[in-house]
C-alpha cells in the first residue's frame, strides 16, 4: 500500500491544477459525491468519508480502498470593452484522489486520504490577451496527505480527528513589457488539523466536519528583466506566505424509504484568510524589494442538495445541485481567478458487485456572467482598464472512482 500512496502523491503533484470551486477550492473529491452535488457530509459511507466526514468511517467494515479522479474541463472567456474576446487555454485537468480505511475493532477506525482540495490553473495568451500585463500563467497545486482516527461513542454517535501534511506549488507569471515576462515559481509545506462528527436518529443522519486553515511559507525564484539594473531580478530568490482557508460543512440526510435518500448541506469557506499577497525578493544587484498585491477576499457559503435512488442490490442512481457564492469583491477582481457566483447540476450512477464498486458521475458548472468596470488589479500605468469587460465561464466535471473492500 505504501508504494500505491507514493505513486498517487507523485501523480497528484503533476495534475492537480484546476479552476473550479469558489476561489480555488476543489470540493469535488469523489465520483459518488460529485453525482450528488457534493452534499456528502451527512451521507459519507465509502472511503471518501476520510475527507468529507471521517467520523463516518466507523461504519465501514474491514479494509476499504478507493481511487479515481474528478476531471475538470474548464472554458473561460473575456469580452473586452472593444468587443474583442480572449479565452484561456483549454486544458483537461485529471487530479486523482486516493482513500483507504481500516476498522481496527468495534470502536476504532483509521483512514488515510491523498487528494488535491485546492487548485488553480489559468493561462491567458502572453502575446494577444489584453490582460496579459495582469496575468499570463497561474497555477497553484495543494496536495493534502490526511490521516484520521475515528471513535464510535455509541450506536448513534461517532467522532473523529485528524491531521494533514500539505505540499503546495505555485506559479504566477505576467508580462511586464511588450516582450518581457515576469515569472515567479515556488513551493512550500504546511500542516493542519480536522475534526468531525456524525449522529444517527431514526431515519435521519446528521454530519459536521471542520478543516483548519494551513499557513505555508513559499520559497522560490523570480525572473524580472526589464533592462533596469535596480529592478531586474534574474533567477533571484523570492518568498511569500499563502494561507489556505479553513472550511466547515454541516448537513442532514433523510432515508425516506428503503430506496430513496435525500440530503442537504451548507458549506462554509473562510476566504478572509486571503487578504493580500506579499512577495519579498532581491534584485540581481542584491537590493531587497517587495511586491504587495491586496486581495481582500470574503468568506462565503455554498448550499448543496443531493439525492440517491437504490434501483436494486447492484445499481444506484444519483442527482445533485448546488449554489456557490464567490469570494472575490469587484474592486479586487483579477484574471488569475476570474471568479463569480456559480450554479451546478449533476447526475451519476454506482454499481456494486462483490467486493468491487464503480461510481461514475458528471457535473455541469456554470459561472454567472460578471461585468467589471474598475478593478484595482489593473496595471495602472500601461493598461488601466484592461480587466474591464464581461466574463463568462463553464466547467464540465466527469468523474470515476473505483473501490475495493477486503
Amino acid at each position: 500500500m505504501v508504494n500505491i500512496i507514493v505513486l498517487v502523491v507523485a501523480v497528484l503533484m503533476g495534475l492537480a491544477g484546476s479552476v473550479n470551486a469558489a476561489g480555488f477550492r476543489l470540493s469535488e473529491q469523489d465520483a459518488r459525491a460529485n453525482g450528488m452535488g457534493n452534499a456528502a457530509v451527512a451521507v459519507s459511507d465509502n472511503p471518501s468519508a476520510v475527507w468529507y466526514n471521517p467520523a463516518a468511517i466507523t461504519g465501514l467494515e474491514g479494509t476499504n480502498l478507493s481511487l479515481g479522479s474528478v476531471m475538470v474541463l474548464p472554458q473561460m472567456e473575456h469580452t473586452n470593452t472593444d468587443g474583442s474576446k480572449d479565452r484561456i487555454e483549454q486544458t483537461v485537468h485529471l487530479p486523482p484522489h486516493f482513500f483507504a480505511t481500516r476498522k481496527l475493532n468495534e470502536k476504532f477506525s483509521i483512514g488515510l486520504g491523498v487528494l488535491a482540495p485546492f487548485g488553480l490553473s489559468t493561462e491567458w495568451d502572453k502575446n494577444t490577451a489584453l490582460t496579459r500585463r495582469v496575468a499570463t500563467d497561474s497555477e497553484i497545486q495543494a496536495i493534502y496527505s490526511n490521516l484520521n482516527g475515528a471513535y464510535k461513542v455509541n450506536e448513534n454517535l461517532s467522532v473523529a480527528a485528524g491531521a494533514s501534511f500539505v505540499r503546495l506549488d505555485a506559479t504566477m507569471n505576467k508580462m511586464v513589457t511588450a516582450t518581457s515576462e515576469q515569472t515567479l515559481e515556488g513551493d512550500g509545506t504546511g500542516t493542519g488539523y480536522n475534526v468531525a462528527a456524525t449522529y444517527k436518529w431514526n431515519k435521519y443522519k446528521f454530519g459536521a466536519s471542520y478543516h483548519s486553515k494551513v499557513k505555508i511559507d513559499v520559497d522560490g525564484k523570480i525572473n524580472l528583466v526589464v533592462g533596469a539594473p535596480t529592478v531586474d531580478a534574474a533567477n533571484q530568490n523570492a518568498t511569500t506566505k499563502i494561507t489556505l482557508p479553513d472550511t466547515f460543512q454541516i448537513g442532514v440526510a433523510h432515508q425516506c424509504t428503503d430506496s430513496w435518500l435525500f440530503t442537504a448541506e451548507a458549506d462554509y469557506t473562510n476566504w478572509a484568510t486571503y487578504r493580500r499577497l506579499v512577495i519579498d525578493y532581491t534584485t540581481t544587484l542584491g537590493v531587497a524589494k517587495q511586491s504587495i498585491d491586496n486581495k481582500n477576499w470574503s468568506s462565503v457559503w455554498a448550499f448543496r442538495l443531493g439525492g440517491e435512488h437504490k434501483v436494486n442490490e447492484n445499481w444506484k442512481l444519483r442527482l445533485g445541485a448546488f449554489y456557490d457564492v464567490n469570494p472575490v469583491k469587484e474592486d479586487y477582481f483579477e484574471t488569475r481567478v476570474p471568479d463569480s457566483d456559480r450554479v451546478a447540476v449533476s447526475f451519476g450512477a454506482g454499481y456494486a458487485k462483490g467486493n468491487i464498486t464503480v461510481d461514475a458521475s458528471y457535473l455541469y458548472l456554470r459561472f454567472m456572467k460578471r461585468t467589471i468596470d474598475n478593478s484595482i488589479q489593473d496595471d495602472a500605468t500601461v493598461a488601466p482598464t484592461a480587466i474591464n469587460g464581461k466574463y463568462s465561464s463553464v466547467a464540465r466535471l466527469p468523474a470515476i472512482t473505483v473501490g475495493y473492500k477486503f
